[in-house]
């Protein structure tokens, strides 16, 4: 006489949870997928944290004196904008 083992019955989950025998497989993975839901921020890639090394930051706003100043034609198709229509 054979022991049948039960039938494993599929239980479909919720999108990210996972099964009660799933859990603690890979705690950096769960930790992870754990901060993207809370909202935190992800840990930068290589390639991102050299850009932010390099990245100077916004420049110092640069005022022209008033007498300096050029008026500059709007952009094409802004004509309609800036010019009222006369009907």
């Amino acid at each position: 006489m054979s022991i049948e083992e039960p039938r494993r019955v599929e239980q479909r989950m919720p999108p990210g949870e996972l099964r009660p025998d799933d859990r603690g497989q890979d705690e950096v993975r769960e930790a992870l997928e754990e901060g993207i839901s809370l909202g935190e921020a992800r840990p930068l890639t290589r390639g991102e944290r050299e850009a932010a090394a390099r990245d100077q930051g916004m420049p110092d706003p640069v005022y022209a004196p008033a007498s300096e100043r050029i008026p500059k034609p709007p952009a094409p198709g802004d004509e309609k904008f800036v010019q009222p229509k006369d009907d």
